[in-house]
């Protein structure tokens, strides 16, 4: 993603999907992108054995879907973005999420954080972390209805092929904020068996780490850009990529993923969902099909 053209805020008409919609609706004119709202109705999903006798919930749907198009409507007045072309559905929220996104080309999806991440212990939600497994393209959670730009943009990167990708979205957010960005990488502790056998060639590692780092800017054009800075920490990503974060206040962490498989959802093992887990920030996660454009 060279730039944002197209913005798509997903809601629900709660005070997160709120937070999604002002989120992205900012960003989207700061960016000079089209911007759009989506808010899915899934009352056609109810199963049979919670509606009362002799209820139809067909007869309801249209009540329904009118009463969450006009949330939607009254919280992009709220986001003074009265003219957002709104998409109403009903079925499968993130689902039909990723498929509106896919139909008006939108570059990014903004979905809302998790209203109380201390007690779910989780910034995203179950809708959020269902569109984040679904998506093919970059899923901004918005921790905040944030109004203002973004002033301090951190990429994690882990030098594999999405780290261009993660670096490029990144960059489009900080040009379109005229934020600084700091790539970020994190040289990991090896196995027990893999460090016997590299023995005293950490520093070899680390030289490896920063000259990895500089191709992944020079990949993705950024090589002189004074706003562009590099940064390496050892340690446990996720939370190297956290304290980094912190330290440098840093108010967005931009990162990818190599796909969210069975065992990520069990256990949020990978980074991304460490990050989205325990961090109380926007993030911006990039999924591995943006790194091969």
């Amino acid at each position: 993603m060279t730039g944002l053209r197209s913005i798509l805020a997903a809601t629900d008409g709660s005070e997160h999907g709120l937070g999604a919609v002002v989120t992205g609706a900012a960003l989207a004119e700061r960016a000079g992108a089209d911007f759009h709202i989506t808010t899915v109705v899934e009352v056609v999903l109810i199963p049979p054995a919670y509606i009362p006798p002799g209820v139809d919930a067909a007869r309801y749907e249209p009540d329904f879907i009118r009463e969450a198009r006009e949330r939607a409507e009254a919280q992009a007045r709220e986001a003074a973005a009265a003219a957002a072309q709104l998409h109403v559905r009903a079925g499968f929220a993130p689902q039909l999420i990723n498929r509106v996104a896919e139909e008006a080309g939108a570059d990014l999806i903004v979905v809302g954080a998790n209203p109380h991440p201390a007690l779910a212990r989780s910034l995203v939600g179950t809708t959020g972390r269902r569109v984040l497994y679904l998506a093919s393209r970059p899923v901004l959670v918005a921790s905040e209805a944030r109004r203002e730009p973004f002033r301090r943009v951190l990429a994690a990167v882990d030098l594999s092929e999405v780290s261009r990708g993660v670096v490029r979205n990144a960059w489009a957010i900080a040009r379109a904020d005229g934020a600084e960005l700091r790539a970020l990488y994190v040289l990991e502790p090896l196995p027990m068996m893999l460090a016997r056998v590299a023995g005293d060639k950490e520093e070899e590692r680390r030289r490896h780490g920063r000259e990895q780092m500089a191709w992944v800017l020079e990949a993705a054009d950024l090589v002189g850009e004074e706003a562009v800075g590099a940064h390496m920490r050892q340690g446990h990503a996720g939370r190297e990529i956290l304290e980094e974060a912190q330290q440098w206040n840093a108010d967005l962490v931009v990162l990818g993923t190599h796909g969210f498989n069975f065992f990520d959802r069990l256990l949020l093992g990978s980074t991304s969902l460490y990050v989205l887990r325990h961090g109380q920030l926007a993030t911006l996660v990039v999924p591995c099909v943006q790194g091969r454009d």
